[in-house]
This record gives structure tokens, sequence and C-alpha cells, in this order.
């Protein structure tokens, strides 16, 4: 077929039956239900008839005027006659109404579509007269009573196009006296079985697309098979009673022609028939070209042949998501008792809004996968129990389904419709063993895939070489080696995004969570899903503030938990420092001559080494912490875990609880299970995990990251991002870099101590060195009391 032929049957009659009015003005035309219907008495001849609303333009067959004197024309025919025009210039005054553009090929046969219009115009003529007979004929009144029977009215036989047959006789004789057309014409494109017209006299025209392809004859006895088709009836390139989609764009695909022509004549919009046993690729296809969106399954249902159902239905879904459509619905029909429940059946006895609404309710088809898979198993355990080797059997083919479902948005959806059935768990899979599993099959076959394709490019490589022609096997070679490569990444394709999936992710992301000190959440918050930085020189108190905050926000979000994995020092240790942080008083006036050290914490040490209870604010402390750890709001870890090892845990920790953030002590002491050139490389890898950890499971990850003086100025010792020992990718990595500078520190390490006063209560520079979401170089000053480990915000006057 031309693509001009295309463009008309694809474009310009879809497109042109809404303005029918203005295409062709002299009728009148006005809305009757789906069709148009003339005002006046103007007939298709040009001749002026005895009655109004004589000519139609019926949706099934937008391409068509007819009118009850079973006169029919094609409407670029009709309008060829009307204006004296070409055929080319007929179309284009068409195109114009409906604003479209002719294509730019021209590669069109008159004489072809002069033959393929001729043809359509004897079906569209005998369609014609099966109507008038079966509305005439005393013999027809069977046929009549059995359509009756079957709940429909005569405005819906007449919507429906159904006809009577009298004689293969009375019908040629018809088409070639009366209507003129030729008579190996005529027998070439109506071939018929002997039997049609006398045990098959009910008619229905095959459309597809606006065009009858050819009939279904039906008997109302006993005759078998119950259908029979003119010869040479093409099913394949269409779906029956597809013509222009309209409304949402979803195609209802239904066994029967009866049931599809009955359900749009009651409203529902695109319900086609699949034609046959089943639905073929080319009928996907030309409902795709014709603006279908999405596809819904509505077999019938047949008690005892749920088996044969399943097998029909999954084979119509994975011809149509072989076409790249993954917007596919299975309805359910229910059960209205008898041999069976069809939508005809419905329709007869509850009425159009019970089919309307059975479509509505339709379910993915991963859902309708995943029920049947548990029906099957369920009768099993149901007759015998299900054995090790059933519980075996059924997880394989959970997963073998799922690895074909190609959108990976609707996979994850089948994953937690399983993981969430009752019964699951006690199988003892988790959503992460169903996911790695998943992974891993298809990446492997995505890699046989490639091996194959590749074996098969190196062949023919290798045939060109062999007969002498290196060089197309190189230009061969260099076109294909880039589709082999890309066949291990159609796994790693994102779901597309739309515009209002955006403004939900952006309506469910939560705000920065707060640092718990009000000058510092001025100007910087930690973000979920991104790495936020606490860098410092050694001693300046980068640890101490990581460890003020985890407090402070443990009291602000008290639902959620927080992490603090320490890689320098172990957890008695760090529990020490909460302790002392949480007691809050100078302890000095209680140390003893024994102590290895007069500090807070060697006394702590002593103290609970000695069980003792004596001093009220180290009990408040004790109490505090305790409420802290056993409630599980604060967790401190000394493993040396492997970023690799810590990517796992902390997926699998986020899973179960709710989360407030992630502190890590400090980065320069991570390791990794992969192995690295130098440091550097080392801490651009392990940043990168970081960010991945954050980014996968939408936390806030507070990171400590150590200073390198070697880099400071002489003018100016205060940090910078240029600091950041062995950086690595940190800079680029983090959302935020906090600088801590303790400048009484900074003093004492010059001085080595000799003249410095080593002061209680010194102050804490915090700088926003870099800032996403808030302003750079922003400065606040926190007060630091060494002996307590308290840093809060103070004025810098307080302590001076």
């Amino acid at each position: 077929m031309s693509e001009l032929t295309e463009w008309i049957k694809y474009e310009l009659y879809p497109s042109l039956f809404e303005v029918i009015p203005q295409a062709l003005p002299e009728f009148g035309f006005k809305r009757r239900g789906r069709n148009w219907v003339s005002s006046n008495k103007l007939k298709i001849t040009g001749e002026t008839g005895d009655s109004i609303g004589k000519v139609y333009v019926w949706e099934n067959a937008p391409a068509y005027l007819k009118d009850f004197t079973r006169e029919t024309s094609s409407i670029i025919d009709y309008v060829v006659r009307r204006d004296n025009k070409e055929f080319i210039q007929a179309v284009k005054t068409l195109a114009e109404v409906v604003g479209l553009t002719l294509p730019t090929s021209s590669d069109f046969d008159q004489e072809s579509y002069r033959n393929h219009k001729e043809r359509a115009t004897i079906l569209e003529d005998a369609n014609s007269y099966f109507i008038y007979c079966l509305k005439t004929s005393k013999n027809a009144k069977g046929v009549t009573d059995y359509l009756t029977s079957r709940g429909y009215s005569s405005e819906d036989i007449e919507a429906m196009e159904l006809g009577y047959i009298p004689s293969q006789k009375q019908l040629f004789e018809y088409l070639h006296k009366t209507k003129g057309h030729a008579k190996e014409l005529t027998e070439e494109s109506l071939k018929l079985n002997k039997a049609i017209g006398d045990t098959h006299s009910l008619t229905i025209p095959y459309r597809s697309g606006g065009s009858i392809k050819g009939f279904k004859f039906r008997t109302i006895g006993d005759a078998t098979p119950k259908y029979l088709n003119s010869t040479g009836l093409d099913r394949s390139g269409g779906f029956f009673n597809l013509s222009g989609i309209s409304g949402d764009k979803d195609v209802v695909i239904v066994e029967g022609e009866l049931d599809s022509l009955h359900a749009t004549v009651k409203g529902l919009e695109n319900v086609v028939a699949t034609g046959g046993s089943s639905v073929n690729s080319e009928q996907v296809k030309d409902a795709i070209r014709r603006g279908a969106k999405s596809f819904t399954i509505c077999l019938d249902r047949e008690p005892g042949k749920e088996e044969e159902t399943a097998k029909r239905v999954t084979s119509v879904i994975e011809v149509i998501l072989g076409e790249g459509v993954n917007r596919v619905y299975i309805v359910t029909l229910e059960d209205l008792g008898g041999a069976k429940t069809d939508p005809d059946k419905l329709l007869k006895e509850k009425g159009v809004e019970a089919l309307r609404g059975a479509i509505n309710e339709a379910k993915p088809y991963y859902f309708y996968w995943l029920g049947e898979t548990f029906n099957k198993f369920g009768k099993l355990q149901e007759e015998k129990g299900l054995t090790y080797r059933d519980t075996d059997n059924l997880l394989e083919e959970i997963v073998e389904t799922a690895n074909r479902i190609p959108e990976p948005l609707q996979r994850d959806q089948y994953k937690q419709l399983f993981i969430d059935m009752p019964g699951v768990k006690g199988l003892g899979v988790t959503e992460e063993s169903l996911s790695i599993t998943l992974d891993r099959i298809t990446s492997t076959k995505n890699k046989e895939d490639q091996s194959k394709e590749l074996q098969r490019l190196l062949s023919t490589a290798k045939d060109l070489q062999d007969k002498g022609e290196p060089d197309k096997a190189l230009e061969l070679l260099e076109q294909k080696v880039k589709d082999v490569k890309g066949i291990t990444a159609t796994g790693l394709i994102p779901p597309p995004m739309s515009f209002s999936t955006i403004l939900e992710e952006i309506a469910e992301t939560p705000p920065a969570y707060k640092t718990g000190y009000s000058d510092l959440d001025k100007f910087v918050g930690f973000t979920p899903g991104a790495i936020s930085l606490i860098a410092g020189r050694p001693s300046h108190g980068k640890t101490t503030l990581m460890f003020n905050i985890l407090l402070e926000m443990s009291y602000l979000y008290p639902d959620k938990s927080f992490y603090f994995f320490t890689y320098e020092e172990p957890v008695r240790n760090i529990s020490i420092k909460l302790l002392n942080r949480l007691t809050a008083t100078n302890l000095r006036e209680n140390f003893r001559s024994d102590l290895a050290k007069p500090t807070n914490y060697e006394f702590l040490k002593s103290y609970i080494k000695e069980g003792r209870t004596d001093i009220a604010e180290v009990e408040n402390g004790k109490r505090k912490l305790q409420e802290l750890v056993d409630s599980q709001r604060i967790r401190i870890i000394d493993r040396n875990y492997s970023v690799e090892e810590l990517s796992s845990l902390i997926a699998y920790l986020n899973k179960r609880e709710n989360i407030g953030g992630i502190f890590i002590d400090y980065i320069q002491r991570m390791r990794t299970d992969r192995r690295t050139q130098d440091k550097r490389t080392e801490i651009a890898h392990i940043s990168d995990q970081v960010l991945q950890i954050a980014k996968e499971n939408n936390l806030p990850i507070i990171l400590g990251a150590q200073l390198n003086r070697a880099t400071m100025s002489t003018a100016n010792k205060k940090p910078s991002l240029e600091n950041l020992k062995e950086a690595g990718n940190l800079e680029e990595d983090a959302n935020t870099v906090l600088s801590v500078y303790n400048e009484s520190r900074e003093k004492a390490e010059d001085q080595d101590g000799a003249t410095f006063e080593d002061r209680r209560e010194v102050t804490l520079e915090i700088k926003a060195l870099k800032n996403r979401e808030g302003e750079v170089n922003k400065t606040t000053t926190l007060g630091f009391d060494k002996y307590t480990g308290v840093i809060k915000s103070v004025e810098v006057t307080e302590y001076f």
C-alpha cells in the first residue's frame, strides 16, 4: 500500500469524521448517537429525495457516505464528483478542512487505488444489501427473532450493521445488475462457501479501520461450525470493529464479534474483537498506529476451561508487550451461571454499566499473572499440601514471571505484590533476595544475548573477509559493535518520568533535618539523600561536634533512630564521651590523686567500675543515656565495615526502622573491598559509594572528614576546601561542607603549649565552605566546654 493510501487510512478519515458537517456542509449533518445524519432531502447522487435524513456517515465506517436507497460512496469519490476535481485535488480539499498536510511522497498508483476502491465499494454495497434484506425480507424473520432473543433492539441491530443473506444468487444478481459491478471482480471479491445463504444467513461485516475486509456468516440453527467466513478474509491486519481510537485511548479486546458490536452501540468506546482464536502483532501495530495507548483484555469466562483461558490471556499479553506497550489490563467477568459468561451476556442481564464497571476495575497484567500462579499452587495445597519441591517450583515461577515484565517500575510493583501476599513471609523470601535474584537472571540473560549477537556479527564479518572484502567487514563491525554493547544496557534504562510524577516526588521529599543549633540552622540543614561533611583538623572538635549534633537530633526527632559509625574509637570510648556530655558537669572537684589523667573521662571510668551511684549529675546523665540506648534512638557501632558492607547494612536497616540520619566518623579511616591504586583513588571511590548509600536510602549522611594543614598558608590558617585530606571527590560529592576551627587549639599548637593558657571554655568557628541549598561562607560561633564535651550556641563574649 502506498504512503498516500496509508495516510488516508490512518490520518485523513479518522480526523475527518469529527468535522463532517464542515467538510460536507450541503447535507446539514447532525449528530445522532455516534453517527452523523443529514437534515435535508439531498441524496448522495446529488438529487433531491422525498424525505429528509436519509444520508449517513457511520462512526465505524468513517470513509463512506451511505443512504437507505442502498447507495454507497467513499467521501473522496463524492468530492471528486461534486467538485469535478482530480483525486489528489479532492484529497487536498478534505485535508485542508482538518488542517492536515499531505505526505511528501508522491508514490501514488492511481490504477491500484482504483482497483482497491472498487473492491471496497463491492463489499460496502453487499453489506447495504444484507441490511436491507434483514429489514424487508419475510424469510429473515428467523434471524430477527434470534437477534431479539439475544437482547438486541431494532436500533441495536441497525447500528451493528447486522444483515441477512437470502441466497448467493440473489446477492450476485443485485451486485451485477442493480449496482453494475463487473461480474468477474465481484466474484473475486466475494468468494462464498456454498452453505452461506443456506444454513448460515446472519451476516456480520468484518470491519477494521473503517473498511470492510469481508464477512462472517452465522447459523441460527444447529449447523457446525457456527461461523463461516468469506473466502480469503484477512483477519490478521487489524482488530474487528476497530476504527478511529477515541476517549482515553484504551482498546478493549473481546472474543466475539457480536459482543464487540453490541458493546459499541451501547456506548462503550474502542471495543474490538480478536477476529479469531488469537491476537497477532499486526493487529496490535495497527491499533497503535491509530492511537491506542493501552489494551484491556476481556475474554469469556467458561467454567472448566480456566487453564485454557489463562493460556490465551497470557498469549495476548505477550503479543502486546512485544510491541512495546506496557499498559495491559485484564478484566475478570463475574460468574452469571450457565455455560459461560461473555460481555454480551453481561450486557443483556445487567446492563452497560455493569460491563463498564468490570472494564474500569481491570487489574494490571502482572497482577493477573501473580493471581494465576497462586491459584495454581493454592489448588495443590488444598489437594495434598505443598511439598518443599512445590514451594521451590512456586518461587521459580514467581522469579520467571517477574523476569518477563519489561517495565522496571511494574516489575517492582509485581515484587511488592508478591512480598505482601499472605503466607509469603513464611517462605523466607525478602524483597532484597528477590531483587538480587532478578538482577542476576537479567544480567545473565543479557550477557547470553550479547554473546550470541557478537558471534553472529563475527561470523558475518569473517564471511566478508573470506570473500576478499575486508573493508566491508571492518565497516560492518564499526556499525554494529555499539548495538552489541548496548544489549547489556537494556536493563539499566530508567522508567520514563512525567511532570505529575515529578510533582509527587517533590511533595513527598522530606525537609532538611535541623542540627539542633539555632544559629547553625539559619543557614544549613542535613538534606535526605545527600552527604554533609563536618571537617576539621585533629583535636579541633570535629568528632565532639558530631556526637553533640547526634544527641541534639535524637531529642528533636524522638520518633527516629540515629546511627553513629565510629572508625576511629571503640564503642566504649564514644559511650564515655556521650555520658560525659549528658552529665554536663565539671567533675574535677571529685578527682582523686590516683587517677592516671585528671579528666572527666577518667573519673567516669572509675565511677562506673566501682559501681558508684552517689553523684546526682552523673546519675542523671546515665538515665538520659540509658533512655536513648534502650529505646534504640541512638546506636553506636565500631565495626570496621567496608563501604560495600555498609551499603548492604544500611539498606537492610532502612527497610526495618525509621532512620533519621547516619553519622560516620570519619571517611579517611573507612575501607573498601575494591582494590585501588592509591589513597586518593580509594577515598574517591568510598565517597562515591557513601553518596549512593544516601541517595538510594533517602537518608542524610553526616560524614566526618579530616583537614590537611599542609596546604594552609601562614597568613590564613582557617580551613578551606583545599584542605580536605586526600580529598578525592569529597568536595564534589558533598551537598554541604562545614568546617570546625578551634583558634585556641591552633595557637596552642603554634606555641607548643609553652606559654598559652589552656582554657576550659573556648569557641569553635563553624563555617559553610560549601552549601548547595543555602549561602556559602556563612559563619557562626559555638561555645565548647572541653571538660564536659558540651557544645552550645552562645555569644562569643560568654567565655571571655
